[in-house]
């Protein structure tokens, strides 16, 4: 199963693809059961996957910055 393709959520690249993988359903409507569209799927997958990973290390990232904060306390003494 793939995650929720509404385009807000995705990149433009990934985006053209959903929008290829789509019309290749459409125009292919039973063929596509015997993978006309698998090629347009599996690259759309990858992009999907390269986005999920980037987002994770950005979220790593934060939550460092964000434990050093924490630990280091408040700038000003109260």
């Amino acid at each position: 199963m793939h995650p929720d393709l509404s385009p807000h959520l995705h990149t433009d690249e990934c985006n053209e693809l959903i929008t290829l993988l789509r019309q290749c359903h459409t125009e292919h409507n039973v063929m596509k059961f015997f993978g006309t569209c698998n090629d347009v799927d599996r690259v759309m997958r990858q992009c999907l996957k390269k986005e999920r990973l980037e987002k994770r290390e950005r979220s790593k990232e934060h939550a460092k910055e964000m434990k050093k904060k924490l630990k280091d306390g408040p700038k000003e003494p109260f």
